[in-house]
């Protein structure tokens, strides 16, 4: 290598010019620059395959007015003691009627005026008052009997534990009717005190 480099040093230019040639593709001519050109190759990896967005297009969406106006409607429902609304009072007063079902074709079924009282062996002060008509103005009885609770008294081990676990009045209350933790006197009438 050294030998070599000895032998190009003591070339004449065009010499010099021909040995390059050959070690080197496209040298330099004598007196140019020997600023390499920019890499002009090719990538390894075509760039990522960007396709174009589609067009927007503008729908107007139709919005019933009861929609457009949810949020009124909201503020003039009843609330409970927690902040929540209460559903009872809000059908008691007329501000809703919940329709018979989503067929356009379902009948209404007779409201039941049946209160049922639950006694705890041992604890009156925990007696459950369960009314029958709130719940059948909104529910067909079989949303219920006897799926979740059987038609006979003292058939159901009901407890705070169970319905806390999202069994029996658990499968509603708490998800879409009023929190048995901060609901408590609307079913335990008695620890709610005396009316006035």
């Amino acid at each position: 290598m050294v030998t070599g480099l000895a032998l190009v040093a003591g070339c004449s230019t065009t010499s010099r010019q021909r040995l390059m040639q050959l070690v080197f593709d496209n040298p330099p001519a004598p007196g140019e620059s020997t600023t390499p050109p920019p890499y002009q190759g090719r990538p390894r990896r075509p760039p990522p395959y960007k396709p174009k967005p589609p067009p927007l297009v503008k729908v107007k969406v139709y919005v019933p007015a009861f929609q457009r106006d949810w949020k009124a409607l909201w503020r003039k429902l009843p609330k409970t003691a927690a902040g929540g609304v209460d559903w009872v009072r809000a059908l008691e007063k007329g501000i809703i009627k919940p329709r018979p079902g989503l067929d356009k074709k379902a009948q209404p079924q007779p409201v039941l005026p049946l209160d049922v009282h639950l006694k705890p062996e041992g604890q009156p002060l925990f007696e459950v008052t369960y009314p029958h008509k709130p719940h059948t103005e909104w529910l067909a009885c079989t949303n219920c009997h006897p799926k979740i609770f059987h038609m006979r008294a003292g058939a159901d081990p009901i407890t705070m534990e169970k319905i806390f676990q999202g069994q029996y009045c658990g499968r509603c209350h708490g998800k879409v009717a009023f929190a048995p933790a901060t609901g408590c006197p609307r079913c335990h009438r008695k620890l709610a005190g005396p009316k006035k």
